[in-house]
């Protein structure tokens, strides 16, 4: 085991370093009870044509368990998923189970209605197109000189 000298002008960070790597261990869906468990599913924004272009991926999904929803200004996607693999061969037996709940929310520009946003969904992923806001160009005002 080798020693080294311990130099830092902050000689705390260190320490409170090691406390977040300890939260983020504890924190570990291991340490999690299966009935706490939460599914997030990755997403993707980008701005694209005058549009905001959300990807969700969604694997395992039909259309009927996916739910959007624009309230108040809010976008909110929201499912749940139950996915079971059973597999038996030979003298062994395989079964997992997937199962978890998602609700993700996202702010929408101002006077975007349900009508304007579009969705589609396709081998597991979800898309939304938002307008994105018009921005007025700036206009000169002449100022006369009196």
């Amino acid at each position: 085991m080798a020693l080294t000298l311990w130099r830092s002008r902050k000689p705390f960070e260190s320490l409170a370093r090691w406390f977040d790597d300890i939260d983020r261990f504890f924190d570990n869906d291991f340490f999690t009870a299966p009935f706490e468990r939460t599914w997030v599913p990755a997403i993707d924004v980008e701005e694209k044509d005058g549009a905001y272009i959300v990807k969700a991926d969604l694997p395992g999904l039909k259309k009927e368990d996916i739910h959007v929803e624009l309230h108040d200004g809010v976008l909110t996607l929201r499912g749940e998923r139950n996915e079971k693999h059973e597999e038996k061969k030979g003298n062994y037996y395989r079964l997992e189970r997937a199962h978890g709940s998602f609700e993700r929310s996202f702010r929408v520009p101002e006077g975007v209605t349900e009508k304007d946003i579009t969705a589609k969904y396709h081998n597991g992923v979800l898309e939304l197109k938002i307008p994105a806001p018009k921005t007025e160009s700036a206009k000169a005002i002449p100022i006369k000189v009196e």
